[in-house]
């Protein structure tokens, strides 16, 4: 009868596991099961966070994709230890996520909510070490970075939400890369922030729209 009981209750969990662990509860077991950490850090009060907790983590397919890649936890951010994980970590807005190694490195960060699909996709980003933000920054704070991982970063600095980090990088990009290559469609980061009319991407836009419309499409 047990095990009946506890078959059902396996079919029938079909979302995110968010697990009643503590912070080091968490890294251990994902040391012990090689796996990831993944943190929900919310408040009571945060509409978004409502979203991700009601419509996104609740789906079939989100706990299948979960389920086996981390030991999923989650905080409040104003009670007991989320307070102080608030501050660890730097926590600034709602919901933030992180995807941690099991010995408490960051190794993605993500903040705000989204529809699945765009969510999975950025989770993704972070499960990849190649493009986490961990990897990333580790190879452009080193000077390794390549050219071919100028729009990873960027991507991965956006699920952060450092949009000052952006337009820096994004400036210092345009410099280094030839005027040939600039007007393809894989370089379009380059010129997805606001830019005002003096912005050297800007001129080079304006300069050169019918390279853009040819291999991106119209961009009026």
């Amino acid at each position: 009868m047990m095990c009946l009981v506890l078959s059902v209750m396996a079919f029938a969990q079909t979302g995110v596991d968010f697990q009643h662990l503590t912070f080091d509860e968490a890294l251990a077991k994902a040391k012990a099961e090689k796996k990831l950490v993944f943190v929900d850090c919310y408040t009571t009060w945060c509409g978004p966070c409502k979203m991700m907790t009601t419509k996104i983590f609740p789906m079939k397919e989100a706990g299948e994709f979960f389920n086996p890649r981390f030991v999923c936890v989650k905080f409040d951010m104003e009670k007991g230890e989320g307070i102080e994980l608030g501050k660890r970590f730097e926590v600034r807005a709602f919901p933030t996520f992180f995807i941690l190694r099991p010995d408490g490195t960051v190794q993605h960060k993500l903040v705000g909510g989204s529809h699945w699909e765009r969510f999975r996709m950025r989770v993704e980003r972070g499960l990849n070490e190649k493009t986490s933000l961990l990897y990333l920054e580790g190879r452009n704070q080193a000077g390794k970075l390549s050219t071919k991982e100028y729009a990873a970063y960027v991507n991965a600095l956006r699920d952060a939400s450092r949009d000052k980090e952006i337009e820096t990088f994004c400036q210092e990009a345009f410099g280094k890369l030839n005027d040939k290559v600039k007007c393809r469609r894989e370089n379009w980061y380059l010129f997805e922030q606001e830019m005002l009319p003096n912005d050297e991407r800007f001129i080079y836009l304006v300069e050169n729209k019918s390279d853009f419309d040819k291999n991106i499409g119209s961009i009026d």
